[in-house]
């Protein structure tokens, strides 16, 4: 059959008018919608929300709510206000409280505003730990920015459980403090926040490390983007330290700041290849060369007059070449002149003088 031209001008007139879109007819862009969003209960309601499902599940388990976390959350309801910071602790009574309570209420009314999570001298059982790694690995609380465990007595299983959850998470600041999982935990550590790019600062004070976790924590600087870095009261020794430095020396790596006070620097250290003026030596060769550091901490380390030396002449070659000072903290029991150079060139502490403030009129 012929068409006739006319027909199909009709049916083409007829597909522009009826199927095609109007043009000033815009696509909704995708999300939430201002009423899904008016329609969210306040800031107050989610917490008191939150509050009810914690007591409920720490009734249902036979321990004690936190009372630093109830009257954060008291707070929040009060002030209409989100809380973010979670500290658990037993309080003065040191009664016994459970972080798994803690993680069940955030599920139960799916309560996304936790960003920090603190618990201080508080036992942490395995069932705990796992109950927090599932939590954290969970998308919608990926949002965890800082985790601290201080005294927590954290076992080598919880440790290593933990440790899986940090490359899917967003951690910025870790904090295992008085947890002695020594070389084995530090081992685990650096498998798990190799290739980490969100991580921040790390502190392992007093957690039993010795000599190899020098090699260990020099390693895991080259394999994350750590620049706040907490390593006193263990036993690293002489070997351990000037290891670590050594690696520094080498790598372009980024280090504001190390605490490295207590650490056996001297010359009683069992089985130690180097004393402390060697392991100066190295030190002193980082402090002329690194253009990022700003604080490094040797206090508590008998680390005696030669060696001392060698530290404030780093300090003497870093003025020389112009670089930015450094605040360099070391024993007070080395020659007093000494002492004094390294404060003098040292960097100062912010501050200074404070200011005077106003007189107030006499009555």
């Amino acid at each position: 059959a012929v068409v006739s031209t006319q027909s199909t001008g009709n049916i083409n007139y007829f597909i522009q008018t009826n199927l095609r879109m109007p043009p000033n007819v815009k696509k909704k862009k995708k999300g939430k919608s201002k009423i899904s969003s008016a329609l969210d209960p306040p800031p107050g309601a989610q917490v008191k929300a939150l509050l009810k499902a914690y007591q409920a599940t720490v009734q249902g388990h036979a321990t004690y709510l936190s009372p630093s976390i109830e009257e954060d959350l008291r707070q929040g309801i009060e002030q209409n206000k989100f809380v973010s910071k979670f500290i658990l602790s037993g309080g003065p009574s040191n009664k016994p409280v459970s972080l798994s309570c803690l993680i069940k209420a955030l599920r139960a009314v799916c309560y996304m505003k936790i960003r920090e999570i603190y618990c201080w001298r508080t036992e942490i059982t395995d069932t705990d730990i796992i109950d927090m790694a599932l939590f954290l690995e969970t998308p919608c609380w990926r949002n965890v920015s800082t985790l601290e465990l201080i005294d927590t007595g954290l076992s080598d299983f919880a440790l290593g459980r933990l440790s899986r959850t940090f490359p899917v998470g967003r951690l910025k600041k870790l904090v295992l403090d008085y947890n002695k999982f020594g070389d084995e935990g530090m081992a685990n550590l650096l498998v798990c926040l190799s290739g980490n790019t969100q991580l921040v600062h790390l502190s392992v004070n007093y957690c039993n490390l010795t000599v190899p976790s020098g090699a260990l924590i020099a390693e895991l600087l080259t394999k994350s983007t750590i620049s706040l870095l907490e390593v006193a009261g263990n036993s690293l020794q002489c070997d351990g330290v000037a290891h670590l430095v050594d690696v520094l020396c080498t790598q372009d790596i980024p280090l504001k700041s190390i605490l490295l006070s207590d650490n056996g620097i001297d010359s009683h250290g069992k089985g130690s290849q180097r004393g402390p003026f060697m392991t100066a030596k190295v030190i002193r060769r980082w402090l002329t060369c690194t253009q990022y550091l700003q604080l490094c901490d040797l206090r508590d380390n008998d680390i005696g007059d030669l060696a001392a030396r060698e530290l404030m002449d780093g300090l003497t070659d870093r003025a020389t070449a112009g670089l930015a000072n450094i605040q360099l903290l070391v024993t007070c029991r080395i020659d007093e002149n000494i002492y004094k150079t390294i404060q003098s060139l040292g960097k100062k502490t912010k501050g200074g003088k404070k200011k005077k403030g106003k007189k107030r009129k006499k009555k």
